[in-house]
């Protein structure tokens, strides 16, 4: 490859407190939190809106907050106080009303109580008004170039946008750009991938249908009860008696959720494999095979689904969704075991009952675990905290663990809890004057309690 040597003195543009890279749900969290602390902040994404995977991916509903044995919520703090907020506006759905086997919860059996129903419409308009707000400074369509190291810290951050490049100054950095951006140009070791052969989770293009028959595709869920389970859920009866029609969209369910309004469903269906959501060619390779799934996939249940025979397509996603690219290495790394046994470190910032959920590119299923021998496990601080960087932290699905433990914390509220608790630990480290290393993880956990956020008390 060619190369050429690019040199120029760039302006500071902005000199803050705490720079938070990305305005995805982590980003919001951290960005409220931080400000919430007493820090000035600065927010920047290369979208024009917040919200990433919740607004422009499309990706839907929130996954379940409650525990394990789905009695209680335990991801609460901001998530809950957005949620409420969505609620009075009418552009969410309490997740206490949402049963298994439910057109909202997907009709599936397994894991899926309790999940959330949002309008991304809303999602983005409360989140938008809470960053305001709080104090913190918004600043959208700028691009995260590069990161500027001096003596192992971050001295600036470099970004793109109308008015050129420049630099950013901040004291502490938040990486919540989901692929680990910041904390990869840093020099950070990271996994890129499944360890052991670098596989990564196929991607997902998200669409919204709506005017489907609500009534009459319940129904027919419910003659096909016993069928139902994850990966191999809604229609993968229709699915294999008509292969020929499906063809080559390598999914073997029609994974969908009714949305906030009766009759419009959110597909999770196309799966396209082999992207690496860290390249720029393959996420283009990815949102045009996306597309092209997405209305095979349409013009299939228009035929043959029970239900959707008057559905009309909303539309699909701006962006791609991806579910997995790298794993930065931190302080601790969250294992797979870690979560089957339902472990709670003594740093835990956040405790959640998500499961393990791997979509296969071997076959058209995966592999999906729930939990069994406990409520819910925790997560250290210490994941938050990257190797070699001693100002940055990192928020988000691509915090320190492995590929399997990854699948389970990859989910909207739970990177919105991860959210919350760098961008308090970013306020409260500079407030205490050490950096987020030092900062005492029960100090950390006290302020989160006194927030709202559900840490697992009166719990094993």
């Amino acid at each position: 490859m060619e190369k050429i040597r690019f040199s120029r003195e760039l302006p500071v543009s902005a000199v803050t407190d705490v720079l938070v890279v990305g305005a995805g749900p982590a980003g919001i969290c951290a960005g409220i939190a931080a400000a919430r602390g007493g820090a000035q902040v600065l927010v920047l994404d290369g979208n024009g809106c917040v919200g990433g995977a919740a607004t422009v991916n499309l990706v839907g509903p929130f996954m379940t907050t409650y525990d394990a044995r789905n009695e209680y919520m335990v991801i609460r703090g901001l998530f809950q106080e957005i949620l409420e907020e969505m609620k009075a506006l009418g552009g969410a759905i309490d997740p206490a009303e949402i049963p298994a086997e439910h057109p909202r919860s997907g009709f599936y059996r397994i894991g899926h109580a309790h999940v959330g129903p949002f309008d991304h419409e809303c999602y983005k308009r409360v989140c938008t008004k809470l960053l305001v707000r709080s104090g913190a400074r918004l600043l959208l369509y700028t691009q995260f170039v590069e990161a500027l190291l001096e003596d192992g810290r971050i001295a600036g951050v470099v970004i793109h946008n109308k008015n050129g490049l420049s630099v950013i100054r901040a004291r502490v950095v938040v990486d919540c750009t989901g692929d680990g951006d910041v904390a990869a140009r840093a020099g950070v070791p990271f996994e890129l991938g499944r360890v052991e052969d670098g596989n990564m989770q196929p991607a997902t293009l998200f669409m919204r249908v709506n005017n489907v028959d609500t009534r009459r595709l319940w129904a027919h869920m419910r003659e096909h009860r016993e069928e139902i389970r994850p990966f191999y859920g809604p229609f993968s009866w229709l699915i294999r008696e008509k292969a020929a029609k499906w063809g080559d969209v390598p999914r073997a369910e029609v994974c969908l959720f009714e949305g906030v309004t009766e009759g419009e469903y959110r597909l999770n269906v196309t799966r396209i494999l082999d992207v690496d959501g860290t390249d720029a060619e393959d996420l283009t390779r990815a949102q045009v095979e996306g597309l092209r799934q997405a209305h095979k996939v349409f013009a299939f249940l228009k035929r043959y689904a029970v239900g959707f025979e008057e559905a009309r397509l909303i539309d699909t996603a701006p962006a791609v969704g991806i579910r997995e690219t790298r794993h930065i290495r931190g302080w601790y790394k969250l294992t797979g075991q870690d979560v089957q046994d339902c472990l709670v470190p003594e740093d835990s910032i956040a405790v959640m009952a998500t499961n393990m959920d791997t979509h296969n590119k071997s076959d058209p299923g995966g592999t999906y675990y729930t939990l069994t021998k406990g409520r819910f496990f925790g997560v250290p601080y210490r994941c938050l905290l990257p190797m070699g960087v001693d100002n940055l932290m990192m928020a988000g699905r691509m915090i320190s663990a492995d590929a399997m433990a990854a699948s389970a914390i990859r989910m909207i509220p739970c990177c919105m809890a991860f959210g919350e608790a760098a961008g308090t630990a970013a306020a409260l480290s500079l407030k205490q004057g050490v950096l987020p290393g030092d900062l005492d993880s029960k100090l950390l956990r006290g302020e989160l309690r006194s927030r709202g956020v559900y840490l697992g008390e009166g719990e094993k």
